[in-house]
């Protein structure tokens, strides 16, 4: 977050725009404005690692091990959101020159993931349009994603609610490279867009500047909304710009859907993947950089703005592969082109049953054709239909008794075609 800081004595002449007194500190002199304060990027080795378990973000506190995962570090110098595997959201003013972002509790730990490029809105400061990505290189899967609050969700922002904001910048004390949290109350929102949050020494401050500010629902699940922008001397709360405002932007720049329940522009429009969000982000579990565990989730599809996503009808299950209908049939495999095509079985030629007894014959073809099963015997002068099944099927079945002599099967496509089986059994 970047702030007009108070100085006393104000050196009006060396620094104008740093040492504004006076007034709302949200609400700068006409003709003055408020650049970022944000420290430059950093090396971890520049940092000492002296950490100790007092309050931090002004009001807050070190997160748990692996809490917060989405939030990231960006440079040493601000915060972000992942908010889809392959994007993560923070300050325009906190410019795009980043090759890489840093998931962990710290800047010294955890692991880095490569940029693709990142890209910032060309912003307005009271706008509410402070935005800005970076698409990364690779998709992290592994993280778990708190979705941006959007559609009707966005009415639980209200004066009063508690919400909770998180980033590597600085604490009373001075120190600074660590996640930390800090839970505060919603004071207002703005016509612009923008929304100031805390106060009474809970504030986020410089470093935070691109961090994300959440929210829970009534059916425990959290929602990210707040990009920490700018304010007045740390502690004394701070302005926020709200991702949903700029979805439609950041969509549209990145072509990646970021709303898995909702439109850009917040219609309600469930996916597969609107449900089973975080209900306990800040609880954390295992440690980086690669042992962080889930935590616990919503059950079942979201219904925050509308009717649950129904899943769709599940894909029938493909018919059994068929079981020979008889321990001593013989298997006969052909195939028909279509309607009206016939094939001579067994083999494309005829048998010889030396006794009198049972002939079996057992077809099956595809479920979406229709195939007639004929056996026939030669009666001296021409081969004669003695038996046939017609099912508008294809699947047949016919048994004949029949006296010695020369028999064969014929296969007919009524309709349709493909593969089929023919299973024949004869005295």
């Amino acid at each position: 977050m970047f702030h007009s800081l108070r100085l006393a004595p104000c050196l009006a002449l060396l620094l104008p725009i740093a040492c504004y007194a006076g007034g709302d500190p949200y609400d700068p002199p006409e003709g003055v404005g408020i650049y970022p304060d944000d420290p430059p990027p950093i090396e971890p080795e520049e940092l000492s690692d002296d950490r100790d378990d007092s309050p931090r973000i002004y009001g807050g506190q070190k997160v748990n091990k692996c809490g917060w995962p989405s939030a990231v570090s960006l440079g040493g110098s601000c915060t972000g959101t992942l908010v889809h595997p392959q994007l993560v959201i923070y300050a325009a003013h906190c410019g795009q020159d980043y090759s890489k972002v840093h998931f962990g509790d710290d800047i010294w730990s955890g692991f880095d993931v490569a940029t693709e490029y990142c890209k910032a809105n060309s912003y307005t400061l009271g706008q509410g349009n402070d935005w800005a990505f970076c698409k990364l290189a690779q998709p992290v899967n592994d993280v778990p994603i708190v979705p941006v609050l959007m559609g009707c969700e966005v009415a639980a922002l209200q004066q009063g609610q508690l919400v909770t904001t998180v980033g590597y910048g600085y604490a009373e004390d001075n120190s600074y490279g660590y996640k930390r949290e800090v839970t505060m109350p919603i004071q207002s929102l703005s016509a612009t867009g923008e929304i100031r949050i805390g106060g009474s020494g809970k504030d986020s401050c410089q470093g935070d500047s691109g961090g994300p500010t959440f929210i829970q629902l009534d059916d425990g699940s959290w929602r990210v909304f707040g990009i920490t922008s700018y304010g007045g001397a740390c502690g004394g709360g701070g302005w926020y710009s709200m991702m949903h405002k700029g979805m439609t932007w950041f969509e549209g720049q990145s072509g990646i859907d970021l709303t898995p329940c909702h439109t850009a522009s917040g219609g309600w429009s469930p996916s597969a993947g609107c449900g089973g969000f975080p209900t306990g982000p800040s609880q954390g579990g295992g440690a980086w950089p690669n042992a962080c565990v889930d935590g616990p989730v919503s059950g079942g599809y979201s219904d925050t703005c509308g009717a649950p996503y129904a899943d769709p009808d599940p894909e029938p299950e493909p018919e059994p592969e068929p079981q020979s209908p008889c321990p001593a049939c013989d298997l006969f495999s052909g195939s028909l082109a279509g309607s009206g095509a016939s094939a001579v079985e067994p083999d494309g030629a005829y048998y010889y049953s030396g006794v009198s007894g049972t002939h079996r014959g057992y077809l099956f073809g595809p479920g979406n054709a229709d195939f007639d099963l004929e056996l026939y015997r030669w009666n001296g002068y021409s081969w004669a239909k003695v038996k046939t099944s017609e099912s508008p099927s294809s699947t047949e079945v016919v048994e004949y008794n029949g006296s010695k002599g020369y028999y064969t099967w014929v296969v007919y496509a009524y309709s349709g075609g493909g593969a089929y089986d023919l299973y024949l059994d004869w005295p």
